[in-house]
């Protein structure tokens, strides 16, 4: 397993790769902490484990061509922000607007 040094390295980058994407997908990161913090934690064991940032919420397989798809954020996590305001793992989520309302994903 990773030493702590290497696990914070991982974290920070899956930490800042998250943040980029939810600003340029007119998203925002889980409000909820503690749910942010679990899903970046498991981002950051998989990158160091696999070599990758797999979801947390996805298996991995250990094919590399079949868990691309796994690679966050998902290739389904539009339709999951689209239905329900969020992706399957929780880490993305619909902006919240001026007006309390949510944006829809871009």
């Amino acid at each position: 397993m990773a030493d702590d040094e290497e696990f914070r390295a991982a974290l920070e980058r899956v930490t800042r790769n998250a943040e980029r994407y939810a600003e340029r997908a007119g998203l925002a990161l889980q409000p909820d902490r503690a749910q942010r913090d679990y899903v970046l934690r498991g981002l950051a064991r998989n990158l160091l484990q696999y070599g990758k940032a797999y979801c947390p919420c996805r298996e991995v397989a250990g094919d590399p061509q079949k868990d691309r798809v796994n690679i966050c954020p998902c290739r389904t996590h539009c339709a999951e922000i689209e239905q329900s305001g969020q992706c399957e793992c929780g880490l993305f989520v619909k902006r919240k607007t001026e007006f309390g309302t949510t944006d829809g994903h871009r």
